[in-house]
Order: structure tokens, then C-alpha cells, then sequence
């Protein structure tokens, strides 16, 4: 009986984090859900941030992309996507910006018509490929975004973690030639 209970506490709190997480998801469904058919082209295990409503989150690794003739979809990977409907967005809805939410690799944030609290930042080679299929109907621009660059904190934490950590080294290295 005690692991049953166990067992359903765990789904319960599993169920509880994904529905939180699942906040700015829902947010874009509510413009955005539906399921178009088959894709032209789909690619699998790509990663988004959606930024806004007061937080983040980080699909990493578990979107799936699809290129239609009128727009993309969006679909979450089981068991990431309970409680994220799959979305379908037209490309004449999506403009994106040149950003700088990752360290290592461009980015782009990309903002949509229906949905202006919620923003996506993706790869710059994932949006220049979705661009690709979308011609004109979808607008991507290589300057940043009028309302300032997502991410800058990221900069800021990375120096700042990159100086404790020397600071920390110098002191060690003063405190061991010190050592009697």
C-alpha cells in the first residue's frame, strides 16, 4: 500500500512540475494549437528557450520542428508533452531577431503575432532553416530586437562565475605559500 501511495505521489508531483513548466506552452496554444498534416520536412530532437510571463524554460532537446506550406509545428517528445498541445504557427505570424541567449552558438528570437508575451529563442541555423522553407511570409531580421537582447545575463553570470573562480584560486594559491 505505502509504494502505491510512493508511486502515486511521484506521478503527482511529475505531473504537477510539467504543468508549471508547460505555463508559456500553453500560453502560445492558446493562439497557436492545432495539428496540420504531414510536414514537408521534420526534424527531431531540437531545442527552444521560451522567454516570458515572468520566467523561462528550456525545451532542450525534445521539440520537434515540421515545415508545411503555410507554417511550422511544434510538437514536445512523450513524456515531456503532457500538457503540450502540439502547435501549428503561420509563418506571416513569426518575426525574428538576431540575439545572444546562447554562449556558444547564434541565436535568434523569434516573436509571434498572436502571442507577443511569450518569445522562443532557437539556434540561428534552426531558424535559417525553417526561413528557408518560408520564403518571404516569415520575417527574419540580422539586427537585434527592438524591445533589447535577450540572454545579456547569461553574459554577465559567466564573467562574474569566471571571476569567483579566480579570485578563489589566487586566494588558495596565496593561503598554500603562506602554509608554515
Amino acid at each position: 500500500m505505502l509504494t502505491l501511495f510512493g508511486y502515486g505521489l511521484a506521478g503527482a508531483l511529475f505531473s504537477w512540475v510539467l504543468w508549471t513548466k508547460a505555463l508559456r506552452w500553453r500560453y502560445l496554444a492558446m493562439s497557436y494549437a492545432g495539428e496540420p498534416g504531414d510536414p514537408i520536412e521534420e526534424q527531431r530532437f531540437q531545442s527552444a528557450v521560451l522567454l516570458g510571463l515572468n520566467g523561462f524554460n528550456s525545451l532542450k532537446g525534445i521539440l520537434t520542428l515540421g515545415v508545411h506550406e503555410t507554417g511550422v509545428s511544434l510538437r514536445i517528445f512523450a513524456p515531456f508533452s503532457l500538457f503540450h498541445t502540439p502547435l501549428f504557427i503561420p509563418y506571416d505570424d513569426i518575426a525574428g531577431w538576431k540575439t545572444s541567449w546562447y554562449l556558444d552558438a547564434r541565436s535568434v528570437e523569434l516573436e509571434f503575432r498572436n502571442a507577443p508575451d511569450v518569445k522562443m529563442i532557437v539556434p540561428a541555423e534552426q531558424a535559417e532553416w525553417v526561413h528557408s522553407f518560408a520564403g518571404h511570409k516569415m520575417m527574419l531580421r540580422n539586427v537585434a530586437p527592438p524591445h533589447g537582447n535577450a540572454g545579456r545575463g547569461w553574459y554577465v553570470f559567466s564573467l562574474a562565475s569566471f571571476g569567483f573562480a579566480v579570485f578563489t584560486l589566487a586566494w588558495l594559491v596565496a593561503a598554500f605559500l603562506q602554509w608554515p
